[in-house]
Order: structure tokens, then C-alpha cells, then sequence
């Protein structure tokens, strides 16, 4: 397993190979603590550093979408500035969408209409999105709701917050994330959000995922292509407040999923 530079190998090693071996469980609690917190530095160095993963905290991601469903293409506009804000703009040829979370306010736009508050399950789906965004540094600041396991070759930090949980998927050999599974109740029933995380290639320094492939209870539902990213954003004051849509953007043509 990859090493974190000037740290005590062999010490290091051991732990983590507890957790690769399955032992985690079996370890005194102090031992795990420190899997974990291993774990996170690995993660940090692997994504760029700790002032490049900062660059992360403010961005702006836009994406080319593809809604396998029903087959449309769209675009898909992210503002994040962690670790609580979050707007994020859908267009396709036929509608708008915007969903809006200032800390725990959550509005929803849709067209040219005025902003609506957005319901108690539309909010947890923000929520749950917005922790998928979620840095290894951001990560590692919330570590006291962090849990760590392991399975088919692969760590899983569970984070859990405000009744939400979210499922980081990390592979030992490089150090990121390559899954995301949030899970949130509807109606009383669990539903599981999977993002799959793959051709990463660095941005100014920091790590970033390239391609997204979603399911949503089990059914494959879209496909997204990064196609710009700026770090390190200095926002507006009134970035997060909710407004209605403006323009309409311009949505790229994609002519088939193999495309993406």
C-alpha cells in the first residue's frame, strides 16, 4: 500500500493492513483511529496535497449529461462552495432546473418560475449531494462521524450527518475515491445514490474525477463528462441566494452514451 512520505512505515503498514486484512474490527479502538487517520493523509497526498485539495473547498464544475432513461442530453452546472453551500443548475432542451442549499436553506427553481421551498426530501437530496462533494480534507474534519470497514480490495469511510449517510468507496492502490453510495429514507423506505468516479486527471494542482456514471436503485440513469472546472472560485455574496433562471444555456449534442 501506497506510504504517506516521513511517516513511521512499518507502524503505518501494520494498521493498514489490518484494515485490507479485515482485522479492523478485531483492533483496539485506538489502533482503528489511527487506520483511519492514516487513511485521510493518503487520501489528501494522492488528491494534490493539502493547499491543492483547499482549491476544492470553491469551485465550479460543468458538465455534459446524459439521462439514459430517456435518453437526453443536458448539462449540468455545479457551484460548491464547501462545506455548506451548494447550487446546482440542470438544463435540457425542454426544461430548467435549479436547486439551491445555503446551509439549511434549500430552494428548488424549475423554468422561469419564482423559487419554491424546496420540500423535507428534495433538502435531504441537496444534502446528500452536497456530501458527496465532500474533500478528504472536509473528510478529515468531520472525523469523529467518520467509520472505517473494507471489502472486495477496496476501504469505505461511512460518514453519517443529519440523518443522511454517505459511503466513500476508496481504492488502496491509488487513493481515491472511485464511489460514492448516499443513502436516504423515503417514505420510510431506503433508497441508495451510486456515482461511480473515474479518468481523473489533475486541475490546478488538485485531483478531480472526469467522468460520473449514476444509479439510482440499481438502474443505471446517467452519464456525465466533465467538461470544465475552476478552483479555488471566489464567489459573490449573493452566488447562493435563490433567483429565477435566467438564460437558457447552451446544452451540448451528444450523439450517443459511448460518446461520454
Amino acid at each position: 500500500a501506497p506510504l504517506i512520505p516521513g511517516r513511521d512505515g512499518k507502524s503505518m503498514l501494520f494498521r493498514l493492513n489490518l484494515v485490507v486484512l479485515g482485522f479492523v474490527f478485531l483492533a483496539p479502538a485506538g489502533v482503528r483511529a489511527e487506520a483511519l487517520a492514516d487513511a485521510l493523509e493518503n487520501m489528501i497526498e494522492a488528491y494534490g496535497g493539502e493547499e491543492n485539495v483547499r482549491k476544492l473547498d470553491s469551485m465550479i464544475q460543468e458538465w455534459d449529461l446524459l439521462a439514459l432513461t430517456r435518453n437526453r442530453q443536458g448539462a449540468d452546472k455545479r457551484s460548491i462552495r464547501l462545506p455548506d453551500q451548494l447550487k446546482v443548475e440542470l438544463a435540457y432542451p425542454e426544461k430548467l432546473e435549479t436547486r439551491v442549499l445555503d446551509g439549511d436553506a434549500a430552494y428548488a427553481i424549475f423554468n422561469d418560475r419564482e423559487p419554491a421551498a424546496a420540500s423535507d426530501m428534495q433538502r435531504s437530496a441537496m444534502q446528500l449531494q452536497l456530501m458527496r462533494f465532500y474533500t478528504p480534507l472536509t473528510l478529515r474534519d468531520r472525523i469523529d462521524s467518520l467509520s472505517l470497514s473494507d471489502g472486495d480490495g477496496h476501504l469505505k469511510l461511512t460518514l453519517r450527518e443529519d440523518g443522511l449517510q454517505a459511503d466513500y468507496v476508496v481504492d488502496t492502490e491509488t487513493w481515491r475515491v472511485v464511489k460514492v453510495v448516499g443513502t436516504l429514507a423515503i417514505n420510510g423506505t431506503k433508497m441508495q445514490f451510486v456515482t461511480e468516479y473515474s479518468e481523473f486527471a489533475k486541475v490546478d494542482g488538485a485531483l478531480i474525477h472526469h467522468r460520473e456514471n449514476k444509479f439510482v436503485g440499481g438502474m443505471n440513469t446517467a452519464v456525465l463528462r466533465l467538461r470544465r472546472a475552476e478552483t479555488g472560485v471566489a464567489f459573490d455574496d449573493d452566488e447562493f441566494e435563490p433567483r429565477k433562471n435566467r438564460v437558457k444555456p447552451v446544452i451540448a449534442r451528444v450523439e450517443r452514451a459511448a460518446a461520454l
